[in-house]
């Protein structure tokens, strides 16, 4: 009689050597064996996060916390939470640095001839608007930055002349808009053209709260153009 499929008919010896079985390769799983210390990477991205002062050190902390990051897929290693903190230390130096950049773009002193004239378009703070000087982009509510450019350009306002409101706290919108109608209808009327008069309208800008009123106290007497632009000054 024939055996059953699959079985053996051979002897087992009881002296024959045993084996271990081994399990297949395909079924082995690899644990990767700690590392002691903390990532060199991940030290060095958050030193470089810390002296983001420099930009390259911010871009740098930025690269090597990823790379630390990365690391850690095949590394058992500490070092997760400096290298996460010199990423952001990285991002945070970058935005900063982006935002001094773009003030200093924005508040770069206009050219101006001999005589002060602007010679050239360029922005500027509402700050840095001086008597004379012609303008655009204060129509909205509130104004931060405009265009300054020379008056010989068509523009939408020209500056007549700039006052300060007296020292003291915040007294308020109303009182502050009541001593600018005032203070401009007395010290900026009589320094306009009689074709100015006729065809500009008055305006002025001032400090609307008293966060911008610790900043400056100056009133900006102005005078528009109601049909979106003009040119030449308004002034005598």
């Amino acid at each position: 009689m024939m055996p059953p499929f699959g079985t053996s008919t051979a002897p087992t010896d009881p002296m024959s050597p045993t084996y271990p079985t081994l399990p297949l390769v395909g079924d082995a799983t690899y644990q990767p064996a700690p590392v002691p210390g903390s990532n060199g990477l991940a030290i060095a991205a958050l030193c470089c996060g810390i002296a983001g002062l420099f930009p390259v050190a911010a871009v740098v902390a930025i690269v090597l916390g990823v790379v630390a990051l990365n690391q850690r897929k095949y590394r058992i290693q500490r070092g997760r939470g400096m290298a996460v903190a010199g990423i952001v230390l990285g991002v945070l130096w970058l935005l900063g640095w982006t935002v001094l950049v773009v003030a200093a773009v924005v508040t770069d002193e206009p050219a101006r001839n001999a005589s002060g004239a602007v010679t050239q378009t360029s922005d500027a703070y509402v700050e840095d608007l001086k008597a004379g000087d012609c303008f655009s982009g204060a129509g909205r509510d509130e104004v931060d930055s405009v265009t300054i450019l020379p008056c010989t350009s068509a523009h939408e306002s020209q500056v007549v002349t700039i006052f300060a409101m007296p020292a003291g706290p915040w007294p308020g919108e109303d009182k502050v808009v009541a001593a600018a109608e005032k203070g401009c209808t007395e010290k900026a009327d009589p320094l306009i053209t009689q074709r100015a008069y006729d065809d500009l309208s008055p305006s002025f800008i001032y400090p609307q709260d008293a966060f911008s009123w610790r900043g400056s106290r100056e009133i900006i007497c102005v005078v528009d153009a109601p049909k979106g632009t003009t040119t030449g000054t308004a002034l005598k």
